[in-house]
């Protein structure tokens, strides 16, 4: 069965794709494909859902089977796959997917990432498989909404699990370490990409100064614009020269990219199977009661996957996924959440008492993560200023990113941004406010 559009995939590729991997155990009779994210939700690549239904041959008599599959293949357009880097960041988590991952897993009791069944080439191109998350439960959070405590406490928890695999795993089998890393390269900070990335983010600076110069009704905002005007046209080099520079001294493999788009909860509402038209980046699903529990969480889309400082992947979280007052009254809460996640998962690590152990501990003790967190503060700003246009985004209104890159070859010329909603005004005038009052503009 075919699917219509750029969802559709050539089913006797598929059959042979899952044969080959062992992925499906029973005979396949039926396969529908679909679209596996909500429109805006991924620029990257396109994702799909495979529903694979059969019969397992058992004795005298058929049982029937399900299987559910995530399949994330290239963009069709060859001109926005360039200009975006689209190939470099596939093949990316390609090489994250069979050489990272399962290297952390050794020392994670239950891996923070969706099982991964092929992550490579068929006969059509590049491919990757995945466990299908919402078929076990998992559903994405309201985007406009953000993450509450319960679920930021959550995410610094398994973060503080995967930071502290990567850490086992760096000193206790080092050579291996250092080989799995250099599978996975830098696709933002890079010098390769420098020219797009810096023109995006400071484009992205220029509405957000715009915005703030609009809603500066009061004078309030004229110092934070005045401060945010100088960091401009330096912040990408700054934030560029932190990440292609890691110290030795605290530095993991890091996720790179962990906003709400790419995070994935069950609640004590969710359910298998449960009846609904929603799809894997439904931000509106209607199953989860006013108030959810968290249970548990998957992190994904590992592009970006790079070794650095650990409180990237936190101020990147933090400042995406967040509203500002509960980064005011619970920030120093939760990095004392991750410190002490991190420390009892260093200790199933490492035989007590250990040196090796006592001085991890220290390395990265509360008081040096705070610390390396403020140092690199500014990257909070940079990244919510980036991405905010994609988290209050209008859906009517999304950006035609093929359009965008046919009448753009370069990065100097693309304006890609959508009309800007009344949240986003909001949270930027918090945004802004909350750096200035704070100091961390200075």
């Amino acid at each position: 069965m075919a699917c219509e559009n750029e969802y559709e995939e050539n089913v006797d590729n598929l059959r042979k794709l899952f044969k080959a991997n062992n992925i499906v155990s029973f005979n396949i009779q039926h396969i529908k494909c679909s679209a596996g994210s909500s429109s805006g939700d991924n620029y990257m690549s396109v994702v799909k859902r495979i529903q694979i239904r059969g019969h397992r041959n058992s004795n005298n008599y058929k049982d029937p089977d399900f299987m559910s599959v995530i399949i994330k293949r290239q963009i069709p357009s060859l001109s926005r796959r360039q200009l975006y880097r689209c190939d470099e960041a596939f093949c990316n988590e390609i090489m994250a997917y069979n050489h990272v991952i399962p290297l952390l897993d050794r020392y994670m009791s239950e891996s923070v990432f969706p099982k991964c069944f092929y992550a490579g080439h068929d006969d059509v191109g590049e491919i990757i498989v995945l466990e299908d998350l919402k078929e076990i439960g998992y559903r994405m959070q309201n985007r406009l909404t953000g993450l509450d405590l319960n679920f930021c406490e959550l995410v610094m928890k398994q973060l503080a699990k995967f930071h502290a695999a990567s850490i086992a795993a760096q000193r206790l089998d080092n050579a291996m370490f250092r080989d799995k890393c250099k599978q996975v390269c830098e696709i933002v900070y890079c010098k390769e990409a420098e020219e797009f990335y810096k023109n995006i983010l400071e484009t992205s600076i220029q509405e957000s100064l715009n915005s703030l110069r609009s809603s500066n009704v009061d004078g309030c905002l004229t110092e934070p614009i005045r401060l945010i005007e100088k960091l401009q046209y330096k912040l990408f080099t700054k934030i560029q020269s932190y990440i292609t520079n890691p110290s030795e001294h605290m530095s993991v493999m890091c996720h790179g990219d962990l906003w709400m788009n790419n995070i994935m909860f069950t609640t004590t509402n969710s359910s298998r199977g449960l009846n609904d038209s929603s799809i894997a980046g439904d931000v509106n699903s209607r199953h989860n009661a006013e108030n959810p529990i968290p249970c548990k969480v998957k992190f994904f889309d590992l592009q970006a996957m790079r070794y650095a400082s650990p409180v990237f992947d936190i101020l990147h979280f933090i400042y995406t996924s967040t509203k500002r007052d509960l980064r005011d009254m619970h920030t120093k809460h939760l990095l004392e959440t991750y410190s002490l996640a991190l420390s009892s998962n260093l200790g199933e690590q490492f035989t007590e008492p250990s040196p090796d152990l006592d001085s991890l501990r220290d390395i990265y003790s509360l008081p040096n993560i705070t610390n390396e967190y403020y140092k690199h503060v500014l990257y909070g700003l940079a990244i919510c200023m980036w991405i905010l246009p994609a988290v209050t985004f209008d859906p009517d209104n999304i950006p035609n990113l093929d359009a965008i890159s046919e009448m753009n070859s370069s990065a100097k010329e693309i304006k890609c941004t959508q009309k800007l909603t009344p949240e986003y005004h909001s949270r930027l005038r918090d945004l802004a406010l909350e750096f200035y009052q704070n100091g961390y503009l200075n």
